[in-house]
């Protein structure tokens, strides 16, 4: 017992260090299988220290690893947000797209929007994983900030707490 508090409090140093870290912006994922190879990706996005709101961001499939991309974001956010997909190009070899730009409140620093989401079907191995996103300021369209998708730390925490539980059930 003692072995699994040491690793929540571990866990929860490693997930505020990572989070006071790197990008200004955060898009956290949670990934749930719905079968038949379908899942559904649901996205937090944090506006971290961008001194700019966010208004704009995109994240990026993969080619080859998802096909059939569709908006599954309920609403809010999505009366607050244009969001479109774009798919993955067999022809072109090209990885697709999910884009949300803010209808009327952006990101402002210190807040985020959670639910946006995105159904889709795997292609690859094992569970999908973390996506590289982009902030995008939407007159200029420069990327103001990028980064890849994190876990969200809910479900960080549980997948390391079960890990934890079955070493100690092997021990």
């Amino acid at each position: 017992m003692r072995r699994v508090i040491c690793i929540s409090i571990l866990l929860c140093c490693t997930s505020a260090i990572s989070e006071s870290r790197g990008a200004d912006a955060l898009v956290w994922y949670d990934v749930n299988e719905l079968g038949s190879g379908q899942w559904e990706y649901t996205y937090s996005v944090r506006n971290k220290g961008l001194e700019e709101p966010i208004e704009e961001f995109t994240i990026w499939f993969d080619f080859g690893l998802y096909e059939n991309l569709t908006i599954t974001t309920p609403d809010p956010p999505a009366s607050s947000w244009n969001e479109i997909i774009v798919q993955p190009e067999p022809y072109l070899q090209d990885d697709g797209f999910y884009d949300a730009v803010a209808v009327d409140l952006p990101i402002a620093i210190s807040e985020g929007v959670p639910g946006f989401a995105v159904r889709f079907n795997w292609l690859g191995q094992g569970d999908p994983g973390p996506q590289f996103y982009e902030i995008i300021n939407p007159v200029t369209f420069e990327t103001i900030d990028s980064g890849w998708t994190v876990p969200e730390p809910a479900t960080l925490a549980i997948f390391i707490l079960g890990t934890a539980l079955l070493k100690r059930k092997r021990s």
